[in-house]
């Protein structure tokens, strides 16, 4: 006796499409994954390599494995002082960028006034400036503030953000505006509106806009390049460039130095991932 399929063959054949479809989707993403990691597990083992070890093998482990490349860039650079003066930089501007687009982006969604439009749109319209046309204005003013060569230089130019502002009005306006006026008629003052109602729900965007920011400036090069000259003032992405002048061909030490300035940033990540995720999706934002 013959026992025949409940499933129409058509149906079937959709569901094998659909099962190869997922299958390719996966495999070009699993391939698109591991050509991103591959260079960081290069440069993980690659740390841990001598120079001869790194130019004459094709081994991806190391042959012998040693922290010497550690150590000569914690005594040969001013590897220590460009890492306190990049964590005081990107914290200090994180959190002054987080507090002023939250309080502007909330402005900009929930209160009427004249002009907001106008002024917004002009806001974003500094978007589209490339940063290099404002290197040299940014410079002049800089200079007659008696802030070059000085972190508090690099600190003043990034007090507040327009994409910051952008991101977190796009959150700002799904808060309903029942629950703000419902604060207000139990006598809530603006500021305490803010800081025990919109804050605590705007934890995700402005989580991921802690992260947005921080990588910006722990990677920045060109503005501090710029800004700083002093050995002792500058921070790690300028002590990783002068490695090529010092250590022209010591790819080994590149590595070691690339995994010390790599390293704060994976972790942060690590921990603020959950909020990066969720913020970008909930201001509605696709990549």
């Amino acid at each position: 006796m013959t026992v025949k399929s409940a499933v129409p063959p058509a149906r079937l054949r959709g569901m094998r499409s659909a099962s190869v479809g997922r299958i390719g989707v996966h495999a070009v993403l699993l391939a698109a994954s591991l050509v991103s990691v591959f260079p960081l597990v290069w440069m993980v083992f690659g740390s841990f390599k001598t120079y001869k070890d790194l130019v004459s093998s094709k081994a991806l482990l190391p042959q012998v494995w040693t922290l010497d490349n550690y150590e000569q860039i914690l005594t040969r650079v001013n590897f220590l002082d460009a890492f306190r003066n990049s964590v005081v930089v990107a914290v200090t501007v994180t959190v002054s960028i987080v507090i002023t687009s939250s309080a502007l982006g909330y402005i900009f969604a929930k209160y009427r006034f004249w002009g907001k439009e106008a002024l917004f749109a002009v806001l974003l319209a500094t978007m589209m400036v490339p940063g290099t046309v404002t290197m040299v204005p940014l410079y002049i003013s800089i200079a007659r503030m008696g802030l070059v060569n000085r972190l508090l230089g690099i600190i003043v130019t990034g007090l507040w953000s327009t994409f910051g502002i952008f991101l977190m009005r796009q959150f700002m306006e799904s808060i309903p505006s029942e629950l703000l006026d419902a604060a207000r008629i139990d006598g809530a003052s603006e500021w305490r509106i803010f800081v025990t109602v919109v804050a605590p729900m705007a934890t995700a965007p402005m989580g991921a806009l802690a992260v947005f920011t921080f990588l910006g400036n722990w990677n920045s090069l060109l503005w501090p390049l710029i800004i700083l000259s002093s050995p002792e003032r500058q921070t790690l992405p300028l002590v990783l460039n002068s490695l090529k002048s010092i250590y022209w061909t010591r790819y080994e030490l590149w590595a070691a130095g690339s995994m010390m300035t790599a390293v704060p940033v994976l972790t942060m990540y690590a921990f603020a991932s959950r909020f990066f995720i969720r913020g970008i999706s909930m201001t509605g934002l696709k990549g």
